[in-house]
């Protein structure tokens, strides 16, 4: 072998472990990994059976991986910044099928992106899935292992919700004259959102849940604040539309009850202490 086709190969390989050694320092930050159900190029769930190989091969890196459909585990529910978030993110050209690996953290950060992986197969599901495992070469000599740094510290993460709590009290909206103008919407949206809750109000008496499921209530005058009903139509919380969406003031408690990852969440004070459950909501 010539001396300079020598240099190039120790280039590459120095380049392909640098890469590695990057990946890791990054990754294993993170404990778990969210996969969604369908990526922004495909037209329906796991096309190609994309999402799935992409979940797959992830594990093979000994990644914890979710889909965006699932309960995470409790500390994940608590600290959302423990997760990331990967997707393929395509950029095939006209003979060529090219797509590659993109993590995404809790504050919209493209923390790490993979190699773009590329196949010539004319048949999409084959092309699709070739590239994708071409651009996992990437992680050919990593296995995920989590250490916990000081930014997805669980101290950090409560004391940041310990000061949304505080900030969203200080501008709470009552549920006696909500202020619809606090939120996005235009004047016939806001019409249609009170009527939908109106319409699922009538129908509440019928409603059939889960033992451990609460129904929301629409307060009579209001159109964004709530009352939490269990099996037996008892108020168990009552809930003020706070202006920023997905985020509810529980009414005479120190606590939220906000949307994370697709599920509920009651953060709540107990003896100065903050603690965050899961929790089921039908609206």
């Amino acid at each position: 072998m010539k001396i300079s086709n020598k240099v190039s190969v120790i280039v590459i390989m120095l380049v392909s472990l640098l890469t590695s050694v990057n990946a890791q320092d990054k990754l294993n930050n993170y404990k778990y990994v969210v996969v969604a159900n369908q990526f922004d190029f495909q037209s329906e769930p796991d096309q190609y059976r994309l999402n799935g190989l992409t979940t797959f091969l992830l594990q093979k890196q000994n990644f914890t991986v979710f889909s965006n459909t699932d309960v995470l585990p409790d500390d994940a529910i608590a600290n959302g910044c423990l997760v990331l978030y990967a997707t393929l993110k395509n950029s095939s050209s006209l003979f060529k099928t090219k797509v590659n690996v993109q993590f995404e953290n809790c504050k919209k950060e493209i923390v790490f992106t993979s190699d773009i992986g590329e196949s010539r197969d004319k048949k999409y599901i084959v092309a699709y899935n070739e590239a994708t495992r071409n651009a996992f070469n990437t992680f050919s000599s990593f296995e995920h292992t989590y250490k916990a740094t000081t930014e997805n510290s669980t101290t950090t993460q409560v004391e940041a919700l310990k000061q949304e709590i505080e900030t969203l009290k200080a501008n709470k909206v009552t549920e006696e004259s909500p202020k619809v103008t606090a939120i996005d919407k235009t004047k016939d949206e806001v019409v249609k959102a009170t009527n939908t809750a109106v319409k699922s109000n009538s129908n509440l008496e019928a409603a059939t849940t889960a033992d451990n499921t609460l129904k929301a209530q629409l307060i009579t005058g209001s159109v964004f604040s709530y009352n939490l009903l269990d099996a037996n139509n008892t108020v168990v919380y009552t809930i003020l539309f706070s202006g920023k969406e997905d985020y509810y003031i529980v009414k005479g408690q120190d606590a939220l009850i906000y949307k994370m990852n697709n599920q509920w969440v009651l953060a709540h004070y107990v003896n100065n202490d903050l603690q965050i459950k899961a929790i089921n909501i039908k609206f």
